[in-house]
């Protein structure tokens, strides 16, 4: 029942959009007919009057220029929309015309900006203001009250009036920066253990490679279903670029450098992890985050690279070996 109801809100999203690609050619269809449309000045294609607005000057621009100008000017934390024209021209928009572009999500952006604005022009003393919306009230000076705590109901954060996170009073801020730190090097630890780690697509059940092929079979009792190590599909030997056993070339290894992969994804694991905190956490120091192996750990990972190679190799002989002596065979006849 979910699946057939997920199918039906598809079918009506993709009616819906096709319905309005139609009412759209035919808007432009009688536009045309009738010769009402009207070239934008910021992009100077032509478009329906009735898909236009224009700045106090009466200046014409589409809706689409009109729309992406707010959004830059908001992304520019500044909340005057003026005239994109070239000529000079200064004037604003008027509230009827600004409606036709600007969604309520971009009107409350502006309005968040204009009234950070207004209050940085009052200078008022002492006022502080929420971190995390445009709220602000008069506090006494930090070093009487360092928390500030905001009333928006839909807020209501605590927040640090120093370092202006979220509050972590009695803690310094450089205290707590390294608590975070600590936390933030735990998540990318567990994004780099993640990496190494495969489910199996059946049943779930966790599994990490050690050595062997690609072709692998959850070990789960009563399951045992058999996926692709590299892309995670269930699959036969034919999926896999082994040519003897029907796949082809091009396609998923049969045989790599299981640590060679592993190395690939766990320091792509690690550099996503560590841009996704940093973004998360910009006051944390960076040299928390960063990982080096002692100089003990490198010999004893340089061992087990040589030993993993060994037997690489070993196994590379080995199939060499079979397959020299299967040749030797068929052209003999003996087999």
């Amino acid at each position: 029942r979910a699946a057939r109801w997920v199918i039906r809100a598809r079918v009506a999203k993709q009616e819906a959009a096709n319905r309005e690609k139609q009412q759209e050619e035919d808007n432009i269809a009688l536009a045309q007919a009738q010769g009402s449309m009207m070239g934008c000045a910021c992009c100077y294609d032509e478009f329906p009057i009735n898909r236009m607005v224009h700045c106090n000057e009466k200046q014409w621009f589409c809706i689409g220029c009109a729309r992406q100008n707010a959004e830059t000017v908001v992304g520019m934390s500044r909340y005057e929309l003026k005239c994109m024209s070239m000529d000079g021209c200064s004037a604003g928009f008027c509230a009827g015309q600004r409606a036709l572009f600007i969604d309520p999500k971009l009107a409350a952006a502006l309005e968040r900006i204009e009234d950070e604005a207004v209050l940085r022009m009052a200078a008022i003393t002492n006022l502080e203001t929420c971190p995390s919306c445009p709220y602000a009230a008069e506090y006494p000076p930090v070093e009487e009250n360092k928390e500030f705590r905001c009333q928006n109901p839909d807020c209501l954060l605590v927040s640090c009036r120093l370092c202006r996170q979220d509050t972590h009073i009695p803690k310094t801020c450089q205290e707590a920066a390294h608590d975070s730190g600590i936390s933030a090097r735990r998540q990318i630890e567990e994004a780099m253990s993640a990496a190494l780690i495969r489910k199996c697509n059946k049943c779930q059940t966790p599994f990490v490679k050690i050595e062997g092929c690609n072709r692998m079979t959850c070990p789960q009792p009563g399951c045992h279903n058999v996926q692709c190590y590299v892309c995670s599909q269930s699959c036969a030997y034919n999926h896999f670029d082994d040519e003897r056993r029907g796949g082809r070339a091009g396609n998923c290894p049969l045989f790599d450098s299981l640590e060679e992969r592993h190395q690939a994804e766990v320091r792509r694991a690690e550099e996503e992890a560590r841009r996704k905190v940093m973004a998360e956490n910009p006051a944390v120091d960076p040299r928390l985050l960063q990982f080096r192996m002692s100089k003990k750990a490198v010999k004893v990972d340089r061992r087990r690279q040589n030993e993993l190679d060994r037997r690489r190799q070993n196994e590379l002989d080995r199939r060499r070996h079979e397959e020299a002596l299967a040749a030797a065979l068929h052209a003999s006849g003996l087999c």
